[in-house]
């Protein structure tokens, strides 16, 4: 927990997205915002059976905080009405089977229009810069990390 209004996660267990909208609902706000971004069962032509995330825990957390820190700053406008009210961010690490949540992100907004922008964004940054590594794991047998800009902070 950031502040009253931001919660991030990172966990091992499956994302809960009840939680999420639980947490961002607030009466100020006409819009919720949901992503549920989930294991798909392909990737070019190949079978994928299973994701497998690594994060440096402590570093992936400071950086998707001030992701949503600067998400509700930037996507705000108090002289027009827009505002981001609160947000909830939940990645998981480990095995993620397919057709489950790798990532979770809700948020609350005066408008849509500023909710949907500001969700983009987090995701976006979230996957560039977040110390957290996919691996995505075929049914042949083979696998193939996924890298983002901080990439090279992992030393294997």
């Amino acid at each position: 927990m950031v502040d009253d209004s931001i919660k991030v996660y990172l966990k091992n267990e499956i994302l809960e997205s009840q939680e999420a909208i639980n947490f961002v609902k607030s009466p100020e706000a006409g819009a919720i915002i949901f992503f549920g971004g989930t294991t798909r069962n392909n990737f070019e032509s190949k079978i994928v059976t299973k994701l497998s995330y690594e994060a440096h825990h402590k570093l992936a957390l400071k950086t998707i905080i001030k992701i949503a820190q600067t998400a509700k700053k930037n996507f705000a406008d108090e002289s027009v009405d827009k505002k981001i009210h609160k947000i909830f961010i939940s990645h998981r690490l480990g095995v993620v089977p397919v057709s489950e949540e790798s990532i979770i992100i809700a948020l609350s907004s005066t408008h849509r229009e500023e909710g949907w922008q500001a969700a983009m964004f987090i995701l976006e940054e979230i996957k560039k810069k977040a110390e957290i590594w996919k691996n995505e794991i075929y049914e042949d047998g083979s696998s193939s990390w996924k890298e983002n800009e901080n990439s090279n902070v992992l030393i294997r």
